[in-house]
């Protein structure tokens, strides 16, 4: 028995499984490209975490010992002052906030300065 052409199976499931396929692909690399991009970006982070993590714990390190760059602040001493004075450092900074301080125009950080620092030099004497 042969099949005649209109007993043929039809090549409709191919086509739907091959395109079906094909958008799981598109949905894959789409969705996995940036999530790679991703776990770069949060693994430098995380490398840069690590760095600022060490630095700190050596820096707190040196305060206690007193040694290295900051070792004339005595940081127990300013404690014991704010104790003699019955405040706890929250109180003192809610006493006494912090002043803005007003640097005067062409220093630099001043926002009336010229920002790109394509001021002309100041001439002296006959202008020439």
């Amino acid at each position: 028995m042969s099949r005649s052409p209109s007993d043929a199976p039809s090549h409709f499931p191919h086509w739907v499984a091959l395109g079906s396929l094909a958008f799981v692909l598109w949905l894959f690399f789409s969705n996995m490209v940036p999530a790679l991009q991703e776990k770069e970006q949060l693994l430098a982070r995380e490398g840069q975490l690590v760095q600022l993590r060490k630095d700190y714990d050596a820096a707190i390190q040196e305060a206690r010992l007193g040694v290295g760059p900051n070792a004339h602040f005595d940081l127990q001493a300013l404690l014991v002052a704010i104790d003699q004075h019955d405040l706890t450092p929250l109180e003192l900074c809610l006493l006494h906030p912090e002043r803005q301080v007003r640097l005067p125009v062409g220093e630099p950080g001043d926002p009336t300065s010229d920002p790109d620092g394509d001021s002309p030099a100041p001439t002296g004497g006959t202008g020439r």
